[in-house]
């Protein structure tokens, strides 16, 4: 699942990422391919998608 593409508490815009370091560090894509290809190409499991508000950084996850 994937949220509107805004904020529900500012109604910026969110960009995908993923939790790192046990959810305490989040990380942006790249490479044109989403955070759970990355990381999955390295660690193979299931894994959350976390999107952040690039204005005021509110952070939604959702499992894959």
């Amino acid at each position: 699942m994937k949220p509107d593409n805004k904020c529900p508490k500012c109604g910026g815009e969110f960009e995908e990422g993923m939790l790192a370091a046990h959810g305490t560090r989040w990380v942006g894509r790249g490479l044109n391919m989403s955070a759970t290809e990355v990381l999955g190409s390295i660690m193979p499991g299931k894994f959350s998608t976390t999107y952040r508000c690039k204005s005021c950084g509110y952070l939604e996850s959702y499992a894959n």
